[in-house]
């Protein structure tokens, strides 16, 4: 083999390694963005889930009272939060998860195992809800009316974005 056979020899094994390279990496970042979905989609699971039981929770503390034949707006909750002795998921009315600012509520029913020799890894949950208006929707009302908004934010290891979403109580 002469020394030109053997150059074009050896940059045929450069370009080959290079596009091996190049397939491997192509191959990681599509797996990897896969996972990402896939973790995506269970997050917001998990944030359907919590905004559905918090739904089906009473407006507020004294809508529970059936002892008041009408309810208005002085009535309601002035602070938005959970009553003393009230715990996670045991709460009886929508303003309840309000959470104080940093707690977190750790969701364990949906453990993700991203690979095998890895710990099972929870979601965790952060919430605030408020009064709102019609007339603006989007930032918290300095006045008790008859909606309330809550946005809850899902995240867990190795999910890339924090998942947020939000919905609207109201009472008629």
């Amino acid at each position: 083999m002469s020394t030109g056979q053997m150059m074009l020899a050896l940059g045929a094994v450069i370009l080959l390694s290079f596009l091996i390279l190049r397939f491997n990496g192509t191959t990681f970042t599509a797996q990897e963005m896969t996972m990402d979905s896939k973790m995506g989609i269970l997050a917001i699971s998990v944030a359907n889930s919590y905004i559905d039981v918090a739904k089906k929770k009473a407006f507020d503390e004294v809508v529970m009272d059936t002892t008041k034949p009408s309810i208005t707006l002085s009535d309601l909750s002035s602070t938005l939060g959970r009553e003393a002795g009230e715990v996670y998921p045991d709460f009886d009315d929508f303003d309840d998860y309000n959470l104080p600012s940093g707690e977190v509520i750790i969701d364990t029913t949906t453990l993700i195992n991203p690979s095998k020799s890895a710990s099972p890894t929870p979601f965790y949950i952060t919430s605030k809800v408020y009064y709102i208006t019609s007339a603006n929707p989007n930032a918290p009302a300095m006045i008790k009316t008859w909606n309330k908004k809550l946005e809850v934010k899902v995240w867990t290891d190795g999910l890339v974005d924090t998942i947020r979403m939000s919905t609207v109580s109201s009472m008629w």
